[in-house]
């Protein structure tokens, strides 16, 4: 049995005491590190006491130390975490004993699960995206029905729904089950009364078989899930999107806009993100795709209204002379008010294309199902980085890219391109405070606020965003901080990687960590917390955080003049991303041995014939991080600076 050690205070130069356990077969190694970072690119290769948690290669007879007889699927060879977090509460997603609901039970209905069968096998495996949501800044109070905090795991062909009140004791409520295909992403509305899920078809011999005459129907659709009882979940209505379905979307519920002829008091928007653009004569439109609920939600509610239609309102795809001839791929969106303009936003990941922003704020009075002007014409800002254009801020001279020739962008060898991922920050930043800190507690770099004449600048708001690679050689890619303070006018400030070196095949150093296969060390899917930390999964690396609160004050502008409004040009050397520390999920701290005691599924041996498997996080304003695990199921942790004396909840179990 592992035991973790107390913990060690954190300076103020953010020097980290980490102590990091890690356990091998049968013998245990225990090192302790003080790790700081004053690169541009927070890539410090040459750390003292750094116990690296990435292993490329498997059984390297030529290696030596930690790394000899690695294997990817044993658990027990991953148990490692920096010192500075710790496992709060885990759930291993077992409902009822059964790995799969009873034939009878089709997909019009999920079903209650029982709390004893939390944590003992067996373990369902294959989840991925996790969504919460709830009123966390009064503590998830419940007044009737109103209140309180949940979690949505979607997983290979069903979701499950976690009341996460109390983050050191969060029980599994139900499951809903699907009949048909794999279930990428979920999404939830702030009421916390309805879930949007995707279907797509990844794999047709993987891909589950139908419990009823539903076979092999709406293989690639949306399905809208009423979740107001969360002991039982109902579909309400789907919406089929061959051939390739959505691989993300979103949802929006807009309460200040006026559609003609509605009654409704808040209307409700879907972005679905089609990984297939294209415009030809016949008015198919592919790329990110808007769908409008004309009778609002409530009417998918058998005995309110029968009609289950949903109207396509609009498209967009990127312009293909401003993609620097690279793929054009609508991987993922996330909707966002932006706390400056006040506009509702569409981050959009376009992998070659990159982020692309657009204005949805006000959806027009009359469909535009081919996505001709809305919101087509409405991108506001993007960031590639190469020049997109042949003069402006997107030109050769202009400010926003990075100086890249459309080769070097377009080269995964590069670490450029093949943008995954992007999550905007909630709120600003000033000099290492949010906006949630006290005034009285600002630095006088801050001013009086985002408005302050002379220190107002100060105050900046950043977009994150990240690749994908299946494959890459040479690296695992960048997590880029992006300026969107002006979305109009996004710029690069800073740049960060998984840190150290790696190994090749015969066991001579390479220059950086790299992905040999299957996805295995790349970035995937993040959050930002409220104090300018970001947390991001990196599969088989586990989740790691990193600091971007000090990223402003420690860029090198040319000639010492601040100038965001030259954007890239007039930085000399890019600001400082931290790396602050690391989890990898090993099954709870209090089994001896997860692997054999919760019995995992590691059945899609794209991704989960490697565990640990990190898909998705989320972070609760509280101070917690929720990790969706794809094998072994649902990790709450807790970083040391994210404590909060008015949400206190210690580990439930002794570790």
């Amino acid at each position: 049995m592992v035991t973790k050690k107390d913990k060690s205070d954190i300076s103020q130069e953010k020097m980290l005491a980490v102590g990091i356990v890690l356990l091998l077969s049968v013998s245990a190694v225990a090192a302790v590190f003080y790790y700081s970072d004053d690169s541009s690119n927070s890539d410090d290769n040459g750390q003292n006491g750094w116990i690296d948690p990435i292993v490329e290669v498997e059984n390297c007879e030529n290696c030596t130390g930690l790394d000899q007889n690695h294997q990817h699927t044993n658990l027990m060879q991953h148990f490692l975490q920096t010192d500075n977090i710790t496992l709060i509460d885990y759930h291993n997603l077992n409902c009822d004993g059964n790995e799969k609901p009873p034939a009878e039970l089709d997909n019009t209905a999920g079903r209650p699960c029982k709390p004893e069968f939390k944590n003992v096998a067996p373990t369902p495996g294959d989840n991925s995206e996790i969504a919460i949501e709830g009123n966390f800044l009064e503590d998830c109070k419940k007044t009737g029905t109103e209140g309180g905090c949940y979690a949505y795991v979607s997983s290979y062909n069903q979701f499950e729904i976690l009341d996460i009140g109390e983050p050191n004791n969060i029980v599994l409520l139900s499951t809903y089950y699907a009949e048909v295909a794999r279930i990428i992403d979920i999404k939830v509305t702030p009421d916390n009364n309805w879930v949007l899920i995707n279907h797509e078809l990844t794999n047709s011999e993987l891909d589950p078989i139908p419990n009823d005459d539903d076979a092999n129907s709406g293989m690639n659709r949306l399905d809208l899930i009423d979740v107001s009882d969360k002991s039982y979940p109902v579909k309400r209505a789907e919406w089929n999107n061959p051939p390739a379905g959505f691989h993300n979307q979103d949802i929006h519920v807009y309460c200040d806009v006026n559609m003609p002829g509605s009654n409704n008091e808040c209307e409700v928007f879907l972005f679905g993100a089609d990984p297939y653009p294209e415009i030809n004569g016949a008015g198919l439109y592919k790329g990110t795709q808007v769908f409008y609920a004309p009778d609002g939600l409530d009417s998918f509610i058998q005995g309110n209204n029968e009609s289950k239609e949903i109207a396509r309102w609009g498209g967009y795809s990127p312009d293909p002379g401003t993609t620097c001839g690279g793929t054009v791929f609508n991987h993922d969106n996330v909707i966002h008010k932006h706390p400056i303009t006040n506009q509702i936003l569409l981050y959009v990941s376009y992998w070659d294309a990159g982020l692309r922003i657009l204005d949805v704020s006000n959806p027009p009075p009359v469909p535009d199902p081919n996505g001709l002007s809305w919101p087509q014409n409405n991108e506001v800002g993007r960031w590639l980085g190469c020049p997109t254009d042949s003069s402006g801020w997107y030109g050769p001279e202009g400010g926003g890219h990075a100086g890249m020739s459309a080769e070097e962008w377009t080269s995964k060898l590069e670490g450029n391109g093949w943008i995954h991922y992007a999550v905007p920050y909630d709120h600003l930043i000033c000099n290492g405070i949010s906006e949630y800190v006290d005034e009285s507690e600002w630095p006088s770099s801050c001013g009086t606020g985002p408005d302050d004449p002379e220190f107002g600048v100060n105050w900046r708001h950043y977009t994150l965003i990240a690749p994908e690679y299946g494959q890459n050689d040479n690296h695992t890619g960048y997590v880029r901080t992006i300026d969107t303070t002006d979305p109009a006018k996004p710029f690069l400030v800073s740049e960060w990687k998984l840190p150290d070196r790696g190994v090749r095949g015969d066991g001579s150093e390479h220059e950086h960590h790299y992905i040999p296969n299957i996805y295995i060390y790349s970035p995937h899917n993040g959050d930002t917390g409220t104090n300018g930390n970001v947390y991001w999964t990196h599969y088989h690396a586990g989740t790691w955080i990193t600091g971007h609160d000090r990223i402003w004050e420690t860029i090198t502008w040319k000639d010492g003049i601040v100038a965001p409004d030259q954007g890239w040009q007039a930085i000399e050397k890019l600001g400082t991303t931290d790396t602050l520390g690391y989890y990898l999920p090993h099954g709870p701290d209090w089994m001896d041995n997860a692997t054999e005691e919760l019995g995992y599924d590691m059945a899609d041996c794209w991704a989960s014939c490697m565990i640990p498997f990190d898909w998705g996080l989320q972070y609760d304003p509280r101070g917690y991080v929720y990790i969706s695990e794809m094998v072994s199921g649902i990790y709450v942790v807790q970083y040391d600076d994210d404590k909060h004396p008015d949400y206190n909840y210690p580990p439930l179990y002794e570790t």
